[in-house]
This record gives C-alpha cells, structure tokens and sequence, in this order.
C-alpha cells in the first residue's frame, strides 16, 4: 500500500503525462471486458480522459495518448484487474505503478434511453467513481464570438452528436434514476457555457434545480458558473438547491488569461472577489472553488502569491495542469515537478487559511479525480 506522499506524486505525475496505450491492446482489453480508448475529444474542462485508482485507492483522470512521444509512462497488460504502467525514459523500461480502471456504467449502452427517447449518455456522465455530470447548455457565447476559452471543447461535443444542445431535469432525473442503481450517482455537477444574458445562464440553472431537488431532495448539487453582476442570483442559486459553487478564474496571471481565456479575461478580478465572498457566505465554509489551470510558463512563486489571494478569501483552488484537445492548438504539458511543488505549498496554505477540500459537499472538488489538490492536503 502506498502512503500519502507517495499517492500525491504518483497521481501529480500520471495529471501531467498522461499514459501512452498502444492502439493494438484496445481490442484485446476489449476481449476481457474492458473497454477502454483515446481521451479528451470534447467537454466544457480543461481535462477529460479515464479514471483510474491507484493502490491506496486514489483516484486520477488520466489522458491517453496513441502517439508515444506525448509521454513515457506506458499503460501495459492487465493483471488480476490491475494495469502495470511503466516508466519507458531512455527505452530503459521501469514499474512505475497499478492503476485499476475505473469501468464506465452500464447506462453508456445506447439501448439506456430517456422517456422522449435520448441515449442517457447523452445527458449525463459519471466523473470518478459517483459524481454525475452533466452541461446543461452545450454552447457558449465565447465561442461564437472567437473567443473561446483556449481549453474548451464544449461545442465540439455538439458538433460530434455526443450530446445534445440542453437538458432538462425530468431527462437529468431519469439518469439519476438509472445511476443510483448502479451506485454511480451520490452528488452531482451541472456545468453550462456562458449564455449572453446578464445572469450568464444563472436562471436556467435555477429553473433546473428545483426539478431536480423535487425529485432527488438528498442529492447533493454543485453548479459551476462566471462571475455575475446580480449578485442576488447567487442567492437564488443556493436557495433552488445548489449546495456548493464554483466560479472558476482558470488562469491566474492577467496577462496569460488575454491569450488562454480571451472572452472571461474581460472579466476583472474584482468582480471574482465579490462573488466569491457572496458565495461564502451564502454557501458555507469550504463549498466555494475554483478551477486554476497550470502549465503556462508562469514562475512559481508569482503563482503561489496569486493563489495565496484566493485562498485567504476562503475559496478551495482546484489546480489542475491544462490539457489539449484533439482538433484545436497544442497546449504545453505542465512540469510534474513544478506542479508537484505548488501542490505542497498549495496544501500548506489551505491549512494555514483553515481551508478544507475534504469538507465540500459535491461536484469537482468532491470527486477530485483530476486535481491533486486533496491528496496535497492530506500530505503535507
């Protein structure tokens, strides 16, 4: 069994680099059952791709790449339920770790429909091991005005008939429904583009948790959404049946958010702030985060000094490393080494603020299989 250190490096790294899956074993997992492909081909994040456990039952979303070059760590045979991943630098190959996959739900079988005849995968996912998620509206005003955040792929979802363009809560219900029988579904994330009206698709959010709530009233519910000049409408959030919120800067350094998230980069950090601290004290302690990306060249210590803002406001940083999509600009993979060390300064200063990741109630944060922000705190 590995220790908590040892978790906190393995999953920073395997963030990072991703595994390299030689395309001749997809069929032969396939043989045993296990289905498994290339990641990220679209979605609203900066990441995507398959979950995996390591020993101490540790959860991390790792990319796979079909081009070798991407990464040296190797996604080799499986044993007794447990892929061996190697360590092929120098083509001097290495045991690097197991990691035992994450298997998709059986409501992924086109023959799963809604009511009015939509494949469920269409409606919703399973993030990690029972986080649902959904994007509740699939396109984003940034995109049609060319400047879409540089990680997104949340109309290339749509382009791709993956899904479809918005859900509702009786269809979100019925998942629900078929996610909890299979014990995939303990709390959930609702993610949507930004829409243009002034409550940024604040009402829409509220319109669909109070069917939900209706349905599910124990569900946890997190809601991801931009900074919003009608603050009240936070209010309104909670009050349908949000309980925790996140309100994601993304990137840190003004100057890097122009290039990376051109549209959002309008937005001042100023407005962040006070919605942050409106979301405080209406949510709670600990069910406020949000998403900030690494991997742009920034110096650590500006990072750490930026981060340090956000945290003494009481807000959780989900960090997470970018990754690229297939189809748009290659983006550069983030330093593990780097990452690792803002991981463990990152965690101390949770601690010092009282901050703690393990208390937020549902979504991203809860889940935390793509940032290791949590093993940092359980860490240090």
């Amino acid at each position: 069994m590995i220790d908590n250190t040892t978790a906190l490096e393995l999953k920073t790294e395997i963030l990072c680099k991703g595994l390299y899956l030689d395309k001749k074993l997809i069929n032969h997992y396939k043989e045993q059952g296990i289905e498994i492909d290339f990641g990220r081909k679209g979605g609203a994040g900066p990441l995507g791709g398959r979950y995996f456990i390591l020993e101490n039952e540790t959860l991390v979303n790792a990319a796979l790449w079909s081009d070798r070059s991407k990464t040296n760590l190797s996604l080799q045979e499986n044993i007794d339920g447990n892929f061996n991943i190697y360590n092929d630098e120098e083509k001097n190959f290495s045991f690097f770790c197991k990691l035992k996959l994450v298997q998709n739900p059986e409501f992924y079988d086109p023959k799963f429909k809604t009511s009015d005849g939509i494949p469920m995968k269409k409606i919703a996912l399973v993030h990690g091991f029972d986080c649902l998620a959904s994007t509740i509206y699939q396109k984003c005003v940034y995109w049609a005005c060319g400047e879409a955040c540089k990680f997104c792929g949340i109309e290339l979802s749509l382009q791709a008939d993956s899904t479809i363009l918005e859900k509702n809560s009786e269809q979100i219900s019925e998942v629900i429904a078929i996610a909890k029988k299979e014990g995939r579904c303990n709390h959930m994330t609702l993610t949507s583009g930004t829409t243009e009206e002034n409550d940024k698709g604040a009402n829409r959010y509220i319109n669909l948790l109070k069917g939900i709530k209706q349905n599910y009233p124990n569900l946890p519910l997190h809601v991801q959404i931009e900074p919003i000049e009608d603050i009240s409408l936070i209010d309104q959030l909670k009050e349908a049946g949000a309980d925790t919120i996140g309100i994601h800067l993304e990137v840190l350094d003004d100057n890097i958010r122009k290039t990376i998230t051109p549209g959002k980069a309008h937005i001042p950090f100023g407005i962040f702030e006070k919605n942050w601290n409106h979301a405080l004290d209406k949510f709670g302690k600990n069910q406020v985060s949000s998403y900030i990306l690494t991997g742009f060249g920034e110096s650590i210590d500006d990072f750490i000094g930026d981060l340090e803002k956000i945290v003494s406001i009481g807000v959780i940083p989900f960090i997470t490393p970018v990754r690229s999509l297939p189809g748009r600009d290659d983006l550069p993979i983030t330093n593990y080494n780097s990452l690792l060390e803002i991981y463990i300064k990152a965690g101390k200063m949770m601690k010092e603020y009282g901050v703690n990741p393990y208390e937020n109630k549902a979504g991203c944060v809860r889940c935390g299989g793509c940032s290791a922000i949590k093993e940092a705190y359980r860490a240090v």
